[in-house]
């Protein structure tokens, strides 16, 4: 049986490792806020005010303020796409990635997990990461990809035959809805779910939706731990990200699932910074 004991224990290097890197990257947090609270007020912010650490991040809200001043809005914006597949690249994009699926893997391994659910694919990296990370530990399980839009899965499923030895499944699923008939019946209980940045774009109570089939779940996300929100929030909310506040979801975990454990509580608490990024919960 899972204990939060039991997995601080398991998981104590991965939680080390990336609170000391998100102490670093996020140290100038409250620098990034003022420049963006100027772009806001729709002040001129030179470069040189914005933390190195954030400035791919601010070069994308640059855009979408741009875009919005005109009433156009494009996603397929130069800038904004080239700032999005640099972020995507990024060293701390790569080790959050890293953590959830090396932190799943642990779990899953602990609990005896028998399918993995990836929520909300995007572009893939987190998929491929995942792929990668089975196959170089031998440790293989049935792994299923899901996603609100089809043409995401036609590009998993290209990434699949890489790895001809690994069971990957797809499905459509918009985690606002019920999980489809045909998913149910393909996973196999203990079921672990993950994601990074999608319930952010859905809505808080997709976690409940979530929690039908899910035994564990390790969530990365931006979850509002102050419930204070900044300028840079007001900007992420003109693209769709809604602000999810820990207060609010916290009743949902414990509704949902028998605990739950906030894996870079530490960081925050370091930084006072505004937001947990993973969040780990088990029945």
């Amino acid at each position: 049986m899972l204990t939060r004991d039991l997995i601080k224990s398991k998981c104590a290097d991965l939680e080390k490792e990336y609170v000391a890197f998100m102490v670093a990257q996020f140290s100038a947090w409250r620098n990034f806020e003022k420049a963006t609270q100027k772009l806001l007020n729709k002040k001129k912010v030179d470069e040189s005010e914005v933390p190195e650490s954030y400035l791919l991040e601010f070069r994308m809200m640059q855009e979408v303020l741009k875009m919005e001043a005109t009433g156009k809005f494009d996603w397929n914006n130069q800038v904004l796409r080239e700032s999005f597949a640099h972020f995507a690249k990024s060293p701390y994009y790569k080790l959050w990635g890293e953590t959830i699926i090396k932190t799943s893997l642990r779990l899953a391994e602990l609990a005896g997990v028998k399918t993995l659910v990836e929520i909300g694919a995007g572009r893939g990296n987190l998929t491929e990461i995942m792929l990668k990370e089975m196959d170089s530990s031998a440790k293989i399980l049935s792994l299923v990809v899901t996603d609100a839009a089809s043409i995401v899965l036609e590009s998993i499923d290209k990434l699949k035959k890489a790895y001809p030895q690994i069971s990957l499944a797809t499905f459509l699923w918009d985690i606002k809805e019920n999980p489809p008939e045909i998913l149910l019946q393909t996973i196999q209980h203990p079921c672990l779910v993950y994601e990074r940045a999608s319930i952010m774009y859905s809505n808080i109570s997709s976690i409940d939706i979530i929690a039908q089939i899910a035994d564990i779940v390790v969530f990365g996300d931006m979850f509002n731990y102050t419930g204070k929100l900044y300028a840079y929030d007001e900007i992420s909310k003109k693209i769709g990200g809604t602000p999810l506040f820990y207060s609010e979801i916290k009743p949902l975990m414990e509704k949902g699932f028998r605990d739950h454990y906030m894996f870079d509580l530490r960081a925050q608490q370091v930084l006072e910074y505004p937001n947990i990024t993973i969040l780990i919960g088990w029945k």
